[in-house]
């Protein structure tokens, strides 16, 4: 089963949900049981067959670095609170920089203009929808977790767009927890 699947995140964004979570850098514990971190891009292998996983065919994956560099600067980016990325020019810079591996052409079917990748650069899918948030006024709402263990990039579904962890009854509580013990000792 797809993360984007398993959370229920919109259809016109799996694909951008997916590949920024697939790396996992969570660390809490959680019933006795410490989360283990994995990555499920680390091999050449392992991108051939995410890519085939999420229907990304083609004439080959992008080069392992490139496919790296791009999800580190889409993570990096998606980790600053929305209303500072404007401003973020290193950030903005290391995006821009990433994406020019990853072309993309406009494609006009029915009526409608959309961007689709160039050929042999599948993974620009990711860039596609990551621009169709943006023109949407919808990019503000995927944000990456606040809690220092988690790192988990979500999709805020809430009307006033202003979640700051990817689950409240988890991360959220277990911050509220640590920021009451705080002032309790204080």
């Amino acid at each position: 089963m797809r993360l984007s699947d398993k959370f229920l995140v919109p259809r016109e964004l799996a694909l951008l949900y997916d590949f920024v979570n697939s790396i996992d850098l969570r660390t809490y514990v959680e019933a006795g049981a410490a989360h283990e971190p994995k990555d499920e891009l680390q091999t050449v292998s392992q991108l051939a067959s995410w890519m085939r996983a999420h229907e990304l065919s083609g004439s080959g994956p992008a080069p392992l670095g490139q496919v790296l560099r791009l999800r580190e600067a889409l993570r990096a980016y998606l980790a600053i609170p929305a209303e500072e990325r404007a401003t973020a020019s290193a950030e903005i810079s290391a995006l821009n920089s990433a994406s020019g591996s990853f072309p993309l052409v406009a494609n006009v079917a029915g009526g409608m203009v959309e961007l689709r990748p160039a050929k042999g650069s599948e993974l620009g899918r990711v860039l596609a929808e990551l621009q169709m948030l943006s023109a949407t006024g919808q990019l503000g709402r995927l944000k990456m977790c606040q809690s220092p263990e988690c790192g988990w990039v979500f999709f805020d579904r809430s009307k006033p767009a202003n979640r700051r962890w990817c689950s409240s009854a988890k991360c959220g509580n277990r911050e509220k927890t640590r920021s009451y013990r705080r002032r309790q000792r204080a």
